[in-house]
């Protein structure tokens, strides 16, 4: 920003009405200082929709000594004036020194915040003076912003305010922020509980991710929860939101997935293996290969979660799964002979299902030839060539 000028302001109100204001007052301010680096302190700068009595007030709230501001209190302004102070506030880009004042008032009125505080106005304490607010007052807003109607766009922004507010000192703002954040159905909400400590809050998040239609920037978050995050929760749970949000055969996502077939937790590993059957589809050469490089690791649990995947995803690479899977089970520990026995009756029991399925769609077929009059080949006369 930079130091401001030694000089005066000139702000001229809708009626026309010029006030000159001390420059340091009003640098921060990004429109302010746009002017006067083009036009210098001399130009009038004209503030459309902003009242004479609002420009008063709103210079009255922000003057840092906030001896204009004593003996007033929240019920003296209405919701209309407030209403204007925001719009004055939003076109100077001054919000946060705006809200500074009102949150000191909020704290002095506190418990009886809740009486003429508009909607657009809490959001806007949330999200620019939550570090001024005492702690009850503050748990307070955020209980009343959550039952506010906003759009998505600015939910979004709401949760960026809220999301350090997680990490508070504080005990119960910690809890308001987490309630907001469950509360909100936005994906900007549901990554930040993706890594949440609490599993309640990981679970919410994954069945939102999975119900919406995310964006490819959400996948990449995702992604980068699964391969770096420290927590071994969290990567499981990115992970088991991956088979649901990445798309089949998302390149970065099945090598992100096959690595972590290879994680040292075994939550991870069990995730990643079904993440990779969700999203690998059927003899993707490109999966394959990923998954069959953790299939040939010397390590038993990585060798097991691999041969699963591929068990699930590469049925023409049936005799090499059933190979592999052998191999483990005649040598290695006790618990990778168990692993592999498992892979081996998964693929039995797919095998007898496929077999038992084909015998009921055949009888299907010759009772449908039955029924238009067609004897059973057994019993049907003899065919060309065979007299």
């Amino acid at each position: 920003v930079g130091e401001p000028p030694d000089g005066i302001v000139k702000l001229q109100s809708a009626e026309g009405e010029v006030f000159e204001v001390r420059a340091a007052l009003l640098w921060a301010s990004s429109l302010i200082r746009s002017v006067v680096a083009d036009a210098g302190l001399d130009e009038e700068i004209p503030l459309p929709k902003a009242s004479t009595e609002t420009v008063a007030f709103f210079l009255r709230l922000c003057d840092p000594s906030r001896q204009a501001v004593v003996g007033l209190g929240l019920h003296d302004i209405s919701e209309e004036e407030f209403g204007g102070l925001i719009w004055l506030a939003k076109l100077l880009d001054m919000q946060r020194v705006f809200c500074q004042p009102v949150a000191h008032l909020v704290n002095d009125e506190f418990p009886d915040v809740h009486v003429g505080i508009p909607t657009e106005l809490q959001m806007l304490l949330v999200r620019h003076a939550s570090d001024t607010l005492q702690s009850a007052a503050l748990c307070h807003i955020l209980r009343m912003v959550v039952r506010a109607p906003m759009s998505k766009m600015y939910a979004s922004g709401i949760v960026l305010a809220i999301t350090p507010l997680i990490g508070s000192p504080d005990e119960n703002v910690r809890a308001a922020a987490f309630e907001a954040l469950m509360h909100f159905r936005v994906v900007e909400a549901k990554l930040v509980l993706l890594e949440h400590r609490d599993f309640g809050a990981r679970a919410n998040a994954n069945r939102f991710l999975r119900e919406a239609t995310p964006s490819e920037e959400t996948v990449g978050a995702v992604l980068q929860l699964a391969a770096n995050h420290h927590s071994f929760p969290v990567q499981e749970a990115a992970a088991k939101a991956l088979g649901g949000i990445a798309s089949v055969g998302h390149e970065l996502a099945v090598q992100t997935l096959a690595d972590l077939l290879a994680d040292e937790a075994r939550e991870v590993r069990e995730a990643a293996s079904g993440a990779l059957r969700d999203i690998g589809g059927t003899d993707d050469p490109v999966v394959i290969a990923a998954v069959i490089r953790q299939a040939l690791s010397e390590d038993w649990p990585v060798r097991s979660a691999a041969l699963v995947v591929l068990a699930a995803i590469a049925p023409s690479k049936r005799e090499l799964v059933e190979d592999l899977a052998t191999a483990m089970q005649n040598g290695g520990a006790t618990m990778a002979k168990m692993a592999a026995a498992r892979v081996l009756q998964s693929m039995r029991s797919v095998k007898e299902l496929r077999d038992s399925t084909q015998r009921d769609c055949e009888e299907q077929q010759d009772d449908i030839a039955g029924a238009h009059g067609s004897p059973p080949s057994s019993l049907a006369g003899p065919r060309w060539g065979d007299e």
